[in-house]
C-alpha cells in the first residue's frame, strides 16, 4: 500500500509539472553579431481554453536613433489537445498602419487570410499551422520528441514549412544560471532565415535562448535575461 501511495504522488507530481503556467513573463537581451542591440519584452496567458501571447522588441542606447519604432507581434488563439491554434496575429512596425501585417485563421473553412500592403491573400490551413510568435510557446504543449520536426507557419504573408531537426540536450548557460536545453535548428534557406532554439526541459520547453541565422548573413540572438514564474537554476549559478 505504501508503494502504491508513493506512486500515486510521484505521478501526481508528474502530471502538476506538465501543465504549462497559466502565465508567463519573460524578457530577453537581444545581440547583434556580439553586440547588444534591444531588448524583447513577452506575456504569456491561457486559460485552458483559450490564450493570448504580445512580444514586443525595443531598440535601445544608440541604436534607438535609427530604429522605426518598436516590433510587436500578437497572437490570438484557442488551446485544443494538440497544443495552441492561432486564430488571429498581427505584426506591428512602429505606429505606421501601412506596415500592419495581419494574418487570420478561418479553421472551419480551412483558410488563412494573410493582409499587407493593402491586399489580401488567402490559403489553405493544414493541421497544426502555427504563428510567427506562437511556435515558440506550442513547444511547451509538445515538447519536441522526434529526431526531425515539421512545423507549418504563417509568416503573415505567406505560409512556409519550417523543418527543424534535433540537435540534442546540453546545458545552457543563461543570465539566471545554467539550465539543461533541448537544441533543435532549423537551417537558413536563400528565403527564410536559420533558426536555433534551446528549449528548457524543465521549464516546459520554453525557449532561454534563440538565435536567427539571417538570411544576409548576419546573426541576431535573443538571450533569455528574465522568466517568471521563474526558473529552476539545475545545475549552478550563472557566473557575473
Amino acid at each position: 500500500m505504501g508503494r502504491l501511495i508513493l506512486l500515486f504522488l510521484a505521478l501526481a507530481s508528474f502530471t502538476a509539472q506538465a501543465a504549462p503556467p497559466k502565465k508567463i513573463d519573460a524578457t530577453y537581451r537581444v545581440l547583434k553579431s556580439g553586440q547588444l542591440v534591444g531588448k524583447v519584452t513577452e506575456h504569456f496567458e491561457h486559460d485552458g481554453k483559450r490564450y493570448r501571447i504580445e512580444s514586443t522588441t525595443a531598440a535601445i542606447g544608440i541604436f534607438a536613433l535609427f530604429a522605426k519604432g518598436d516590433i510587436r507581434l500578437v497572437s490570438e488563439g484557442e488551446i485544443t489537445p494538440n497544443g495552441l491554434r492561432p486564430l488571429h496575429f498581427e505584426h506591428h512596425r512602429g505606429s505606421d498602419p501601412a506596415k500592419l501585417i495581419v494574418a487570420d485563421f478561418d479553421w472551419e473553412k480551412r483558410v488563412v487570410s494573410h493582409k499587407y500592403d493593402g491586399k489580401v491573400e488567402t490559403d489553405s490551413l493544414q493541421d497544426g499551422v502555427q504563428d510567427r510568435i506562437s511556435q515558440h510557446y506550442q513547444f511547451m504543449f509538445q515538447p519536441p520528441r522526434q529526431k526531425d520536426i515539421d512545423i507549418h507557419l504563417s509568416t503573415g504573408r505567406k505560409l512556409n514549412l519550417y523543418n527543424y531537426r534535433m540537435v540534442g540536450e546540453e546545458s545552457t548557460q543563461t543570465l539566471i544560471g545554467l539550465i539543461k536545453t533541448m537544441h533543435i535548428s532549423k537551417q537558413r534557406t536563400p528565403d527564410e532565415d536559420g533558426i536555433d532554439l534551446w528549449l528548457a526541459k524543465s521549464r516546459f520547453y520554453y525557449p532561454v535562448r534563440i538565435v536567427f541565422d539571417e538570411k544576409d548573413g548576419g546573426r541576431l540572438e535573443q538571450q533569455l535575461e528574465s522568466l517568471y514564474p521563474p526558473a529552476a537554476t539545475e545545475l549552478k549559478p550563472a557566473k557575473r
